[in-house]
């Protein structure tokens, strides 16, 4: 069970890494992989765990993130791009 775990977090590491550099290119939009793995369900330690990452650092990233994202839902952009909030 430890190895499927160790695979399962590199593929999603894998994953977050290419989403990280399509937005670097200009080919998607900039997320934040605090914001995707936290949509995902993940909690903010569990996070910080997966990234290497301060859990400061995750939870502020993570709310900025959802304050962004109450801001365009009041505005009226954030229903435009199926965001239906948490």
């Amino acid at each position: 069970m430890d190895e499927l775990i160790r695979y399962a977090r590199a593929l999603l590491l894998l994953q977050l890494r290419q989403v990280e550099m399509s937005a670097q290119a200009g080919k998607g939009p900039v997320i934040r992989s605090e914001v995707l793995l936290a949509d995902a369900g993940f909690g903010g330690r569990e996070i910080a765990d997966l990234l290497g990452k301060n859990y400061a650092a995750v939870a502020k990233a993570v709310s900025r993130a959802r304050a962004t994202r109450g801001k365009e839902a009041a505005d009226g952009n954030g229903a435009a791009e199926g965001d239906h909030g948490e």
